[in-house]
């Protein structure tokens, strides 16, 4: 019977005005691979891939991604991206981080999600050199300007 309750008020719920507008998330669609040669990142030299999609009848976007280090260090993580006025972002990783971001698009073709919340503060950015996909992580703590945590050039899944 609850389920039921549960139905019927989502049913009732207005539905949105119109799809939201992807058009500056295009370029990061599709599926990516990896390997960062960084050595003046945190975790060191990796490998990785990623896939951004559409989802949910092209609602949001569903950022997966796995990474793994030369130190040992495996990483997988999502993020969902969504419209909520403005576009923001939620991640999830499998080391317990809960990420809420806001999204701005830079001039030069870069789209930046920084977080919201109040302690460590994160900053994620892509943008394109050529037919790459480039992407830095950056941390900055309380009082403290960002600092590259992790980063790499990504590639086309199928591309040389």
């Amino acid at each position: 019977m609850r389920l039921l309750a549960t139905f019927i008020v989502l049913a009732s719920l207005p539905l949105a005005a119109q799809d939201p507008d992807w058009t500056r998330f295009q370029f990061l669609l599709g599926k990516w691979t990896g390997v960062s040669d960084e050595k003046d990142s945190q975790l060191g030299p990796g490998r990785g891939e990623c896939s951004f999609d559409l989802d949910l009848g092209g609602k949001i976007i569903i950022r997966r991604n796995s990474a793994s280090y030369d130190s040992g260090m495996k990483h997988d993580d999502l993020l969902v991206i969504y419209a909520d006025g403005a576009p923001r972002a939620i991640y999830f990783d499998n080391e317990g981080h809960v990420i809420r971001y806001n999204i701005r698009f830079r001039p030069e073709g870069r789209v930046v999600f920084e977080s919201d919340q109040a302690g460590p503060r994160y900053r994620l950015s892509y943008w394109t050199e050529g037919h790459d996909l480039i992407t830095t992580f950056e941390v900055a703590l309380p009082g403290a300007a960002y600092k590259n945590y992790a980063g790499g050039r990504l590639r086309r899944a199928g591309a040389r």
